[in-house]
């Protein structure tokens, strides 16, 4: 298996085939042992944990867009062959890992976000190290475009019950790395991120012309959780959906006594 891992806490301490590695918090690996023993000590009294994304090296080529990008792939993967290599940490590292170990999102929304950001983290590793060029610009052809275009019709025409990755794919006939990597440079959002906008913006309609509750808007907009929901809003649009509210009955009585006050 190929992998890549990020240290949050603790200290791990390895050995294999005459080598070793030490891995402290804040310490990004590139793992790529085939079929290795390795000896492994951990610190005793310390809480060890990890985020780690594992996918076998026919998984990863299998995202390459073209040969050029399956060339790029197998370079990483022949410069990491039988190491435990680090890669050098970045704020944008950072904050990827943390997004991805704080998810609060549930069923759709979860595997689509949880998605996005391991495809995130995967090119922010092959970008920093320099090998492979994964995490580089991709070049979109124009049937590609117009491909992406239609995805991005249909994420915001399903984005109450959103279609996976991999039916996404399958309907506008691109591999998943192509997908997801050139929505985003052609789009500048990942998927899940104009999923959430669209249905904030289906929420704010639910409220102010439907004139729904907190509970009924969560559900119109594929929310389970009401909770969930409600932290979605606020860091939309800066406040509570109820406080939303508020404010605009507040507006509407402040309109009906305008007549009052000019008379």
């Amino acid at each position: 298996m190929f992998e890549l891992s990020y240290c949050l806490s603790g200290e791990i301490y390895c050995e294999w085939d005459g080598k070793d590695s030490h891995t402290d918090k804040q310490t990004g690996n590139v793992l790529f042992l085939d079929d290795v023993q390795v000896y492994e000590e951990k610190k005793a009294g310390i809480r060890n944990q990890l985020l780690e994304v594992r996918l076998s090296p026919d998984e990863l080529l299998h995202y390459a867009g073209d040969v050029t990008e399956k060339g790029q792939m197998e370079t990483w993967l022949k410069h990491h062959r039988g190491n435990i290599d680090r890669y050098p940490d970045t704020p944008a590292i950072q904050k990827c890992v943390s997004e991805l170990i704080h998810c609060t999102y549930h069923g759709t929304m979860k595997r689509l976000y949880m998605e996005s950001k391991a495809l995130e983290f995967i090119a922010l590793l092959g970008e920093s190290d320099g090998y492979g060029s994964v995490g580089g610009s991709m070049t979109l052809r124009h049937d590609d475009i117009t491909k992406l275009k239609r995805v991005h019709e249909l994420v915001q025409i399903h984005c109450e019950q959103p279609l996976s990755i991999r039916e996404l794919a399958k309907r506008a006939g691109l591999n998943e790395f192509k997908l997801k990597k050139g929505f985003r440079e052609l789009f500048g959002v990942l998927i899940f991120e104009l999923v959430r906008q669209k249905r904030m913006e289906k929420a704010l309609w639910y409220m102010e012309v439907e004139r729904l509750n907190v509970g009924e808007m969560a559900v119109s907009v594929g929310y389970s959780n009401v909770s969930n929901f409600t932290t979605t809003f606020r860091k939309h649009y800066g406040c509570n959906p109820s406080e939303y509210l508020k404010h605009m009955d507040q507006q509407k009585v402040e309109r009906n006594r305008l007549p009052n006050n000019l008379n």
